[in-house]
């Protein structure tokens, strides 16, 4: 069974200039909260701080029907909000649930996690599984990027031999393929990494 389903977790969000993690309630958790602080509280028109964004508690009525425009709307400026580090100000990336931050002292492991980030790897996961796989010192990340490659090129040579006629999103799937190779030797060389 799915830990997320049972229980309400936080999204780890990171900054990689300070080197720390911070929690944040997902969307879904946002609104709830709203619809409990509209049960509990009348709607005198005082605005509330949840998550980083500012709701004015009569708008919070909005959810007794999500379909509205006004709704929609809210819930639009929640699904987009930028979540910034509250000491330098960065823009955050959202690691996912299942990310365990280093200590702030590895800096090797800050430079293999900020770098996974830039290939496409988050940590999001139903709680099943887990998050996979990490690679904990340069030698072993190496090596890790060289065998995604080949999976990757793999994949789209693969591709590539099926028919257009048996595949209609074959250029989309090529481009996704090709995107992600490219990441990954983006990622290569900016680590001085041989591309074999």
């Amino acid at each position: 069974m799915c830990r997320y389903a049972v229980k309400t977790y936080k999204s780890h969000y990171v900054c990689f200039t300070c080197r720390k993690s911070f929690k944040q309630p997902a969307v879904y958790d946002i609104l709830r909260r709203i619809e409990k602080e509209k049960v509990y509280h009348e709607p005198d028109g005082k605005s509330i701080n949840i998550g980083s964004v500012f709701v004015n508690r009569k708008e919070s009525r909005l959810f007794k029907l999500p379909n509205t425009e006004e709704g929609k709307e809210l819930v639009s400026t929640l699904e987009n909000r930028v979540i910034r580090c509250p000491e330098c100000r960065s823009i955050m990336a959202d690691l996912g649930k299942d990310f365990k931050a280093p200590k702030k002292t590895a800096a090797k492991e800050w430079k293999i996690i900020e770098s996974l980030f830039k290939t496409g790897k988050c940590f999001h996961s139903c709680g099943c599984d887990g998050i996979g796989y990490i690679p904990k010192n340069p030698m072993d990340y190496q090596m890790y990027l060289k065998t995604i490659l080949l999976d990757y090129q793999v994949s789209l040579t693969a591709c590539q031999k099926i028919p257009i006629e048996e595949f209609p999103d074959k250029a989309e799937e090529i481009k996704y393929w090709s995107d992600r190779i490219q990441r990954i030797k983006t990622e290569i060389i900016d680590n001085k990494f041989e591309i074999m």
